[in-house]
């Protein structure tokens, strides 16, 4: 039996290098020594009398016969994942340390309040909770979600739609004193405050029949950052972009003023990335289920079907 239970740890070992491509974010995303990461390496491709990869000090990369076992790994581990659930009665519980990945400004909204009544669910459960606004390699950084604000481009992931999250146009009253009317026409003359990639160069912009336009914007200040985009937009830097749940308070306050009320830009997708496999864990489910729970009800979010 203990034969059976080195060659599944083999098969992991192998199976984070293939997919980390690195020996070190293998073996620390294991929990385990680098040296051990390779001896367990080696151990395999002894055990099946091939080369699984090639590797120097500069570069790692899988031959024809590694490339053949990822697959192969990767199914086996789902598979067994799947019996081990089965066999259980499907009794598996939220457990271990879920990693998630997120943007900044959902990110401090109702990604971390899923993740507290998640929490709150379940004690035990531990949480590693990373907020960025840049495009991540989710295998490499061992996280099992990336929550993402539009497509999902890797064609590796496994990509779940929330739903569709509508946004505005809004701007400092100070702003459109100074500036006067703002119309559809004279929107590429104005100054506006552009979030990389969502709101810069051109908009489409929607009415309530659904009828829509291209329009040209000029971005003198740029970020990537919706918190960032979000603060210059209430300092009077320019007009911006903004879901309904975040401007909210401000439009009623009076700090914001909506332009163009009577039409709307394009809404964006709300996405769960995972890694790739069928298996998840209950704490990846889980997490999910909590996540749909508390966006669903937040303003201008149009559940996926």
């Amino acid at each position: 039996m203990k034969l059976v239970h080195d060659r599944i740890d083999l098969l992991a070992t192998f199976l984070r290098i293939a997919e980390t491509g690195s020996l070190s974010k293998a073996a620390r995303l294991l929990g385990i020594t680098q040296p051990t990461a390779s001896r367990r390496l080696l151990e395999l491709e002894r055990l099946l009398g091939c080369r699984l990869a090639l590797r120097t000090t500069a570069s790692f990369s899988l031959t024809d016969e590694g490339r053949l076992l990822m697959v192969e790994a990767r199914a086996l581990s789902d598979r067994w994942a799947s019996l081990s659930e089965r066999i259980s009665g499907g009794r598996s519980r939220p457990e271990g340390t879920l990693r998630v990945i997120g943007p900044s400004g959902y990110g401090t909204g109702f990604l971390t309040d899923a993740v507290t009544d998640l929490r709150a669910a379940w004690p035990q459960l531990r949480v590693e909770l990373t907020l960025t606004d840049r495009v991540v390699d989710l295998v490499a950084t061992g996280a099992e979600c990336w929550v993402c604000v539009g497509e999902v481009r890797d064609p590796g992931l496994v990509s779940r739609h929330l739903g569709d999250m509508e946004r505005i146009l809004v701007a400092h009253p100070a702003l459109l004193r100074r500036i006067g009317p703002v119309t559809p026409a004279n929107l590429p003359t104005l100054p506006c405050v552009g979030l990389v990639p969502y709101f810069v160069d051109a908009v489409r912009l929607l009415d309530k029949a659904g009828r829509s336009q291209t329009v040209s914007i000029d971005t003198p200040l740029r970020t990537d950052s919706l918190l960032s985009s979000y603060r210059a937009i209430l300092n009077g830097d320019g007009i911006g972009a903004a879901a309904p749940w975040m401007c909210q308070a401000d439009l009623e306050s009076g700090r914001l003023k909506r332009v163009l009320p009577r039409l709307w830009l394009e809404p964006v997708g709300i996405h769960v990335a995972l890694p790739p496999g069928l298996h998840r864990p209950a704490r990846v489910t889980a997490f999910i289920d909590a996540l749909r729970r508390r966006i669903k009800d937040m303003r201008g979010f149009r559940p996926a079907m």
